[in-house]
């Protein structure tokens, strides 16, 4: 009896969180329509949704190998970044040594905007694929670096003692303890360089790409073209999109000890009932 009560109830609630997600992207369209309709906005700043149907449809002969050719350099470079920073922030947090030797490297490289440093790659690369996934993974790998470098100082004390009293050495306790207690606070500066990393292939397209979305982005620039570029835009934050729901599908096997994964968490708790 209990089973047939409850089903209702929770297919009525996943309705109602529904409506309330799809409230504003929806009300949205209908502005973007209206707006669009009765001319109150130049199509130069944004076009009508059937412009931009449009301008999908002319630009689908070529949306196949520029997708294949920024999302291969976009993961590639995501994938190589990540592991890049990953293993510097263990390294640098494990040894005194690393620290006092790239420590400072990292602080300096930590707070300039990759974007400023696309001249110097061009210098430094040339034109061509190197500078562009250089480019992506050093933002990369200095949002992981740094994430895993902190995450490792706020590792609670009390973990720590409690390896030395049962008599583990350094090496145990980093692997043993450290390593799976940051794992979990890792995943979301992976998300965020996961979302960057789409940003810096635009910026890296801009060094001399002759295939890529980012390099369609550059051409319906030169020509005026706002609805193609919204095309292009919406492409990449459906990419993103889809890359986010990767990793976070990851997460729940990666890191089912954790409180978070096992149920809804604190915050989940407290806000369940709203």
């Amino acid at each position: 009896m209990s089973v047939t009560t409850e089903a209702p109830a929770s297919s009525s609630v996943q309705r109602n969180k529904l409506i309330r997600q799809l409230l504003v992207p929806v009300l949205l369209i209908v502005l973007w329509f209206a707006a669009t309709r009765k001319g109150a906005i130049d199509p130069i700043f944004l076009p009508s949704p059937e412009d931009v149907w449009n301008s999908f449809v002319s630009l689908s002969p070529l949306l196949p190998e520029s997708l294949v050719a920024s999302v291969t350099m976009t993961l590639g470079g995501f994938i190589g970044g990540s592991l890049f920073g990953l293993a510097m922030g263990l390294i640098m947090a494990y040894s005194r040594l690393a620290r006092e030797i790239f420590g400072g490297v990292l602080d300096f490289f930590r707070p300039i905007p990759i974007f400023a440093l696309i001249p110097l790659f061009i210098l430094w690369f040339g034109l061509g694929k190197t500078p562009q996934i250089v480019l992506i993974v050093l933002g990369t790998s200095l949002v992981i670096g740094v994430a895993t470098i902190e995450a490792i100082k706020n590792v609670p004390a009390v973990y720590i003692r409690a390896g030395l009293v049962l008599g583990a050495g350094r090496w145990t306790i980093y692997r043993s303890i450290i390593l799976p207690a940051i794992f979990p606070h890792l995943l979301g500066a992976i998300r965020v360089a996961a979302a960057s990393s789409w940003g810096l292939d635009v910026a890296a397209e801009y060094i001399g790409a002759q295939v890529g979305l980012g390099h369609l982005m550059i051409i319906r620039v030169q020509y005026l073209d706002t609805a193609g570029i919204l095309v292009i835009v919406a492409i990449y934050c459906l990419l993103a999109i889809i890359l986010d729901k990767i990793v976070v599908a990851l997460e729940r096997p990666l890191t089912r000890w954790t409180e978070k994964s096992a149920g809804k968490g604190i915050v989940g708790a407290i806000t369940g009932a709203a």
